[in-house]
């Protein structure tokens, strides 16, 4: 049986690559890096963790490389499989218990395969708000019956909102999450969507079931349209663009988050870079603003 979600969330507190931060190709493009050429990038610039894409896990196999063998790269490189990308469309299902994320079950042959500690979740889409309370009660139906899939396999949901889309802010997320009550799912922070989603840091008092589940540390320009655009080209580094990163560390700590902290910056520069130089990269940055936030000794 799988650990309880509520035990595994605070066995790992280090510095994560995000997936998207080593993939090398953009959010809708496989990865140009392979799993171990990550991997080994992200050991190498100090990361204790890393991400994957639930898609990742067939590829990589289909390239010749087999699950003991993904093990094995992660054990040698001293990795722990911690953020699993992504469970969408799932909000606009229909049924008593709303809809089961067409990605569930890749999340869990991930889970079973390598283990992992957080499951990235959100709605891409836009096209139906959830501006009711019978929409807004039928996709807490749909996170739940996601969630508890997910906690069986000892993994807590992390819910995250793109200011384009139907979950378009922290406070419809706080919405759904508190009439969801999943024990094992909370908000995930991810400082460009934050912000850019009008978000602030008395949001983040009170919050229901698990809190503060995921942390994404990026940066970037404040923007006012084109929202999903500008985030698909202009998610740099944390220290590097014009948001309160700091800021938000501290606020997140204060609603008790205490790790992991997961780098997900893609610009069309960035993924251009060889991979062990992206990954040192992403490493410093994210270790300079840690530092500065009182996370990381000086």
């Amino acid at each position: 049986m799988a650990e309880p979600a509520a035990a595994r969330s605070a066995e790992f507190s280090g510095l994560v690559a995000s997936f998207f931060t080593l993939s090398g190709a953009g959010f809708v493009e496989p990865p140009r890096n392979s799993f171990i050429e990550r991997c080994e990038a992200a050991a190498a610039a100090g990361f204790s963790g890393i991400g994957l894409h639930h898609e990742d896990l067939s590829r990589t196999i289909a390239a010749g490389v087999d699950v003991p063998e993904m093990r094995a790269v992660l054990r040698h490189n001293g990795l722990a499989l911690v953020e699993i990308e992504f469970l969408g469309r799932w909000a606009f299902g229909s049924g008593q218990c709303g809809g089961i994320s067409p990605s569930l079950a890749g999340i869990e042959a991930v889970a079973d395969a390598l283990g992992g500690r957080q499951v990235s979740a959100g709605e891409f889409s836009g096209d139906i708000p959830l501006d009711t309370e019978e929409a807004l009660d039928s996709a807490a139906k749909a996170l739940r019956a996601n969630a508890d899939r997910l906690a069986k396999k000892g993994l807590l949901v992390a819910l995250e909102s793109f200011p384009w889309s139907a979950l378009a802010n922290t406070r419809i997320a706080i919405d759904v999450l508190r009439r969801a009550g999943a024990p094992n799912a909370g908000l995930l922070i991810d400082v460009w969507h934050f912000y850019n989603g009008g978000g602030h840091a008395d949001q983040l008092v009170d919050l229901p079931s698990a809190g503060i589940t995921g942390v994404q540390l990026n940066d970037g320009p404040l923007v006012h349209e084109n929202f999903q655009q500008h985030a698909r080209a202009e998610r740099q580094l944390p220290g590097e663009g014009e948001l309160d990163v700091v800021g938000l560390i501290h606020a997140v700590r204060r609603a008790g988050f205490t790790g992991p902290y997961c780098v997900e910056s893609n610009t069309p520069e960035f993924r251009n870079l060889p991979v062990a130089e992206a990954a040192r990269r992403a490493a410093d940055a994210a270790t300079s603003v840690l530092r500065a936030a009182g996370v990381l000794a000086s």
